[in-house]
């Protein structure tokens, strides 16, 4: 329980930083909590593994997304994205094998909180930031959800398996 209780804390804290804080924060911040993961919290080397998958995968979606023009972000990188939204993914992919695990049992509760609570982080983080949601934003929020119901339950049914 005490692995789950860090784990989320340092997304939770980690989602501030990274939102209010920008790149150079986020990046101090994220490189310090993945040495907390790997000395506290993580299970097997192979959950790195997943981490990086979770990480790609994230990003090609909000790189989709920006190319769609459902999001912006005025002050983006090279991919389109900015930095610190990849390590905002680096630190909810940790959650997958601990915080989130739970849920590797009930992947249609996985796909309903992700529908709400995806949308719901990108709207709060847009009012936060410089990051743009398309107008109307309900429809943005829509697609942000499908697409969420999709992608979150796939990533925590492949920590089941690694885990198995």
């Amino acid at each position: 329980m005490k692995k789950i209780l860090i784990n989320l804390a340092l997304f939770q804290v980690g989602w501030l930083v990274c939102v209010v804080g920008g790149n150079l924060y986020a990046i101090a911040f994220t490189l310090a909590a993945l040495l907390v993961h790997n000395w506290l919290v993580l299970g097997s080397r192979a959950e790195w593994k997943l981490i990086a998958s979770v990480v790609v995968v994230g990003c090609l979606w909000d790189m989709a997304m920006v190319k769609t023009g459902v999001i912006s972000f005025p002050k983006a990188g090279l991919l389109g994205i900015p930095l610190w939204l990849i390590c905002l993914w680096t630190l909810f992919a940790t959650t997958f094998m601990h915080g989130l695990f739970w849920m590797h049992r009930y992947l249609w509760l996985a796909a309903v909180f992700a529908a709400l609570l995806g949308p719901a982080s990108y709207w709060l983080g847009s009012n936060l930031t410089d990051a743009q949601l398309a107008a109307p934003i309900m429809i943005s929020l829509a697609i942000m959800g499908v697409g969420w119901a999709l992608l979150f339950p796939f990533g925590i049914y492949f920590a089941g398996r690694l885990r198995s």
